[in-house]
């Protein structure tokens, strides 16, 4: 009754007799399917041991996966008073999926990365492959004839991919010959831009490649962990800095298997993945293919759909929650369930579960607040039923403490104990390498190739020195050694008149130049 009530017209649910196991589910039943929880509890969903208080009994049963996901925690980093930046663990453990969409690239050990590009005359320079566009930029696009026009642009939003195509010469509105920068997006539409704008971007690693950004799967099917990377852009958990930097320390990978399941109530509307090793048995419905046929049911499963894709698309927490405050916690309005209620003067945080006419009637009171003092209400105040979740949690299945000395042991390299939860899968038998001999560590020197090739001017010709009429010159005159006696006899008759002192320094000129014995002349040019 209270199904139809909330959900509309459905037809009614026959329950088979055999209970079954949520592993049992995926091989003996088609999925998705209604399913009646008989045994077992998780958070909001099961049935209750405590008196007067009701649990989700009816769930549709959307799918059970083996996801493969990368065990890892946070870390920020720390100004020492040497200079020196170093990265802290923080206590906040997170969950990857390796089908997250998200970019990254790698650190070294001291938190440092490549700088960015941040120009489009730089990255025509650099001519990579493929780069990620790290904020949005203007791009002009072709018109009907193929050819690039000023009057048609568009704006390309942070996370795109660009493939270059080179550059090419086209003419601006003024008359002037300007070079731009032809590239294709991700959606194979053709656009360009000018040598002359300012934006930022980063290069995609290729599959030899260390410097650039890449996605999870890449990093762990090329790498050895445990590695520090840095997110560039992708779902950012909008949590406390305390408890997300952006700044990540990859450990090992494992699998999880969860089965999602969402209960049938409107008020209560979310996945709940559930993971199959929980103990808790469902009576499949008996003629869940006449249910599915149902309109209702039908949108429900498109909205799951998406609810499932963003799961797969978003950066977990892990969280130690008692197994008490998981059952009692039911707030579907919150971003995550095993949130803590923060009290600020006795007054919860986080809001409780409302009714949707709650809610419709607390949105019309402040659209009347916004028409008495006069203002616009903003278009993205007043929306509902949003699919999209900026993080998601899960519980923990190791305590800190032991998560805290596994890592220990895994930077001293040693292999140390391993939790069933958290074994470390092999990445070779799910296919994602072919075998740790193929893995490569990454060092420091590799992180930081310079962005742009050295603009070394090439080697020029030898020069043919030519002497300008104008140098100046300086004549000196080396005079050689000779016997006393002649050395008197010209001093002597250089002591005559000035007749024989010309008559002298002539024939001594000449004579020097015909015998090459006496005098030699330097002329050295300035």
């Amino acid at each position: 009754h209270r199904m139809a009530k909330d959900m509309g017209s459905l037809p009614v649910a026959v329950w088979d007799s055999q209970a079954l196991t949520l592993r049992d589910v995926l091989m003996q039943v088609d999925v998705p399917t209604l399913g009646k929880i008989v045994k077992g509890q998780f958070m909001n969903l099961g049935v209750s041991k405590i008196p007067f208080r009701s649990l989700q009994q009816e769930v549709l049963i959307h799918s059970i996966k083996t996801n493969i996901k990368v065990l890892s925690h946070s870390v920020q980093r720390i100004d020492g008073r040497d200079g020196r930046v170093r990265l802290q663990p923080l206590e906040q453990r997170l969950s990857i999926p390796i089908t997250y969409q998200g970019w990254f690239e790698l650190l070294s050990e001291d938190g440092r990365s490549a700088r960015p590009i941040d120009s489009v005359l730089t990255l025509a320079k650099v001519k990579p492959n493929r780069c990620l566009v790290r904020q949005n930029i203007k791009a002009f696009m072709a018109g009907e004839d193929g050819q690039m026009t000023y009057d048609k642009s568009k704006i390309v939003p942070a996370g795109e991919s660009l493939t270059l195509m080179g550059d090419i010469t086209v003419k601006a509105p003024t008359g002037e010959r300007r070079k731009v920068l032809k590239c294709r997006d991700s959606k194979n539409v053709i656009l360009f831009f000018d040598h002359e704008q300012r934006g930022l971007f980063t290069l995609i690693a290729g599959s030899q490649d260390v410097a650039g950004v890449m996605t999870i799967k890449d990093i762990i099917g090329r790498f050895r962990l445990p590695l520090t990377v840095k997110l560039v852009q992708g779902v950012w958990p909008k949590v406390d800095s305390n408890r997300f930097t952006g700044t990540i320390r990859l450990d090992w990978v494992y699998t999880d298997e969860v089965a999602f399941l969402c209960p049938l109530d409107r008020g209560m509307f979310r996945i709940t993945p559930v993971p199959t090793e929980i103990l808790m048995k469902v009576l499949p419905a008996a003629n869940s293919s006449e249910i599915l046929e149902n309109q209702t049911i039908r949108d429900i499963i498109t909205k799951v759909n998406r609810m499932v894709a963003n799961y797969n698309n978003t950066i977990h927490l892990i969280l130690t929650v008692p197994e008490a405050a998981m059952a009692k916690n039911k707030s579907h309005k919150m971003v995550n369930m095993f949130s803590p209620k923060e009290n600020v003067n006795g007054h919860s945080q986080v809001k409780r579960s409302k009714s949707r006419e709650d809610i419709l009637m607390n949105d019309v009171d402040e659209l009347y607040q916004y028409l008495r003092d006069g203002k616009m209400p903003p278009k993205e105040k007043f929306h509902y039923d949003s699919d999209e979740e900026s993080f998601f949690e899960e519980p923990a299945y190791e305590k800190l403490d032991d998560f805290r000395s596994r890592l220990q042991r895994l930077e001293r390299g040693e292999p140390g104990n391993q939790s069933s939860r958290y074994r470390p899968a092999d990445l070779a038998k799910l296919g994602l390498h072919k075998g740790a001999e193929n893995l490569r560590s990454v060092g420091d020197h590799e992180l930081h190739k310079p962005e742009t090739p050295p603009e070394v001017p090439p080697t020029l010709p030898p020069r043919r020195y030519t002497r300008a009429d104008s140098a100046p010159s300086i004549q000196l005159n080396q005079v050689q050694k000779s016997s006393p006696q002649k050395a008197e006899s010209s001093s002597g008759s250089s002591r005559g008149g000035a007749s024989k002192k010309d008559t002298k320094q002539s024939s001594s000129k000449t004579s020097s130049h015909s015998s090459g014995k006496k005098n030699t002349v330097h002329t050295f040019y300035l």
